[in-house]
This record gives C-alpha cells, sequence and structure tokens, in this order.
C-alpha cells in the first residue's frame, strides 16, 4: 500500500486471455451472421453464404473474402457491422502477413513477405558474411567401377547446450512459417535439421548459420500464381534412406490447374501446398518408399479436394504423378506380391481408392517430377 492510497503490483507474466477465447468468439460470430445466411464450411477455416457466391476465409480477426459483386460485399459488411467494427481494403494488398500484387490483366498475382526474413535475421542477431546460394550441403554422386552406396556417417560433433538447442528449435520454428507459406526450397534442410532437433550438434548449428546464409542471400522470395479452372493436381516422390536411422523422405507438390479437357498437360503453378516429410515406417526398397511417399500424399490430397469442392470449384478425379513404375504398377494391379507383406496397407488403400475414382495414378520420367527437389540434397547451380 502506497503512501497515496493507491496498491501497486508488478506484473512479470501474462497470458493474453482465456484460453477458451477463441472458440468464443468463433461461436459468437455463427450466431451473428447465420440469420444473413453465412455458414463456416465444417473442419476449415472457409465460409460461405447459402445463395450469393460469395466465400470468404477467416484467420482471427482477417477476412480474406472473395465476391462477385459490391452488393455481394456490401452484404456481409452489413451483417458484420451489427456486432463489429472493421476496416475495408478494397485492393485486397495484405492478408495473414503476405503482400498481394494483383496483375488481373495478365492473369497471375505475385505473393511475398518482405519483412519476414529481415525480422528472423535480426531476432536472431545473425551476421550476414557472404552470398550462400544453396540452402544444404550437396555431396555429388562419384561414378566408377568400386562405387558403393554407403551408410550415412554417425554425427559425432559435440552436443551444444540447454540454450543452443533452445536457439536451434526456435529458428527452425520461425524457418518453417516462412517456408511452408513462401519459400519451399527450405524445407529439405529443415527436414534434414529437424530430425535432429531434440539433441543437437555443433555440426546441426553449422546447418543453421548455412540456411540463414541463405535465406539472407535471398531475403524476398516471390510466389506467383496464374488463374487456373481450380483442378487440384499433385506429384510425388521419395528418396531412399536418405536420413539418419534408415530413414526415407516423401514429397508432394501440389498445385492448381486447367480441366484436362482444355489442357492436357498441366502447365505448371505456384504450389498451395509442398509436403516434405520423413517416413515413419523404415521401408525395404526404393519402390516401397515411393509407395509410402504416395500414400501420404493421397491422403493428404483428400481435404484439398473436399475444400475445393465446398467453395465451389468441382473437382474430377486427383491426379497423382509418380516417377517409379513398380509403385505405378502396383496400384493397377499389374505386379503382384510375394515378399512385399509390408506394403500391403497402403498398397491395398491407394488401388482400393483407385477403383472408387477417387485418383489417377500416372507415371512420368524422374526428371520432369516437381517433387523430386524436395526429397534430396541436390546442387545449386548459377
Amino acid at each position: 500500500l502506497a503512501h497515496n492510497g493507491y496498491i501497486y503490483i508488478k506484473i512479470k507474466k501474462g497470458m493474453y486471455g482465456l484460453k477458451q477465447a477463441a472458440i468464443l468468439a468463433h461461436q459468437q460470430l455463427i450466431t451473428t451472421l447465420a440469420p444473413f445466411g453465412y455458414h463456416p464450411i465444417p473442419n476449415t477455416n472457409f465460409w460461405r453464404h447459402e445463395t450469393r457466391p460469395t466465400i470468404f476465409c477467416l484467420c482471427v480477426d482477417d477476412f480474406g473474402v472473395k465476391y462477385f459483386s459490391k452488393e455481394d460485399a456490401d452484404h456481409l459488411f452489413s451483417a458484420l457491422a451489427h456486432h463489429y467494427q472493421y476496416t475495408v481494403d478494397w485492393e485486397g494488398t495484405h492478408f495473414c502477413g503476405y503482400n498481394f500484387d494483383w496483375h488481373y490483366e495478365d492473369g497471375f498475382v505475385d505473393l511475398s513477405m518482405p519483412s519476414s526474413i529481415p525480422n528472423i535475421l535480426q531476432r536472431f542477431s545473425h551476421s550476414f558474411t557472404k552470398p550462400q546460394y544453396s540452402p544444404h550441403e550437396c555431396f555429388p554422386v562419384k561414378y566408377g567401377t568400386n562405387t558403393r552406396q554407403l551408410a550415412t556417417q554417425e554425427d559425432t560433433s559435440p552436443p551444444l547446450t540447454p540454450k543452443e538447442t533452445t536457439y536451434v528449435q526456435s529458428l527452425i520454428g520461425s524457418l518453417l512459417y516462412h517456408a511452408r507459406a513462401l519459400d519451399a526450397s527450405l524445407l529439405p534442410a529443415l527436414n534434414s535439421i529437424g530430425a535432429q532437433q531434440n539433441k543437437p550438434t555443433q555440426k546441426v548449428k553449422e546447418k543453421c548459420k548455412r540456411l540463414l546464409d541463405y535465406v539472407a542471400t535471398y531475403p524476398n522470395p516471390i510466389l506467383r500464381f496464374y488463374a487456373s479452372d481450380m483442378i487440384l493436381t499433385s506429384e510425388s516422390d521419395a528418396a531412399y534412406l536418405v536420413l539418419p536411422k534408415a530413414r526415407s523422405r516423401a514429397a508432394g507438390f501440389f498445385y492448381l490447374h486447367n480441366q484436362p479437357t482444355s489442357t492436357p498437360h498441366p502447365t505448371l503453378n505456384g504450389a498451395i501446398l509442398v509436403e516434405c516429410t520423413t517416413l515413419r515406417h523404415v521401408v525395404s526398397s526404393a519402390a516401397e518408399a515411393e509407395a509410402g511417399a504416395l500414400y501420404h500424399n493421397a491422403r493428404v490430397a483428400l481435404p484439398l479436394k473436399q475444400l475445393l469442392e465446398q467453395i465451389r470449384h468441382p473437382q474430377p478425379p486427383i491426379s497423382i504423378t509418380t516417377d517409379n513404375s513398380t509403385a505405378h504398377h502396383f496400384v493397377y494391379d499389374n505386379i503382384h506380391q510375394k515378399r512385399s507383406k509390408s506394403w500391403d496397407m497402403r498398397f491395398y488403400w491407394l488401388r482400393d481408392r483407385v477403383n472408387q475414382k477417387q485418383f489417377v495414378i500416372k507415371w512420368a520420367p524422374g526428371k520432369t517430377n516437381l517433387a523430386d527437389y524436395f526429397t534430396k540434397h541436390h546442387p545449386i547451380k548459377h
């Protein structure tokens, strides 16, 4: 108690609100907008109107709205105005940390995050000394008569201190958001580092330094999306035994293109999602790794297809391309297994879904596979 009659309290830690705040705000928004015909799409952040073509994505308190007339937009604003104050950016230049540069006349939009990398470099006090053109170290294949596939040597460098471990884990989390949102070229390096983040070593710290040098060299990447018919397409790939403890890596490149009838061969578009993950099971061959990647990417593609259909973009069977002929033939029952018992669940799930017309599995050579980069540590040429 101070001499002036007031009580002063020093707060050392605090919280922004109740843990129930998000669900309470969501339920209030449902109650507010339901009389006007707006309802959330289950299991997504998207909302749509019962009769109007208006669709919007809600992220915390930011609305990204797709509307077809000013009357439709004003209808949504008047519904929100009953309980909320809001501001409107008619140009649609900012949303969820993205900067949008619209080119309607040319049919594309560029997405960027100019402040993301500078903020990360400042947060981790990174001193940038020289350009780095690759996010990870690459070991070129040496061809010759005595060449053998050798196991990865165990990392015997000294372990990091608890403070340094926290540094590595914080860095992975910061860069992973940037990689998932904008610059997928970081994902293979982050996957390798993340596999050792619970017990990082000095070598892992050196990999983090290289990764920071790379993003400092390219601080403002741009992701471009072209207008299309919004048909979901995926390319799948796997790398066999490229991670410690005999693990393999799976990757998937998901993008949108035109109807197959109008464009038989999909044109490259910006990725709406890039998967780069470690297969949970130790696989016994490269073909089994490719099957595991197909299985993983097919499961990821299903909710994407359902979301696109919910926002009024009808989808044909999802096209997934693989560069492994054995996995491709197994799915279509052109090869019969004898010893591949561990493949059963993944192969038969894929075969069943292909028979249900949910997927079309295609084969194409590896040099055209868009997911190939995200499974290996490729050299960068300049």
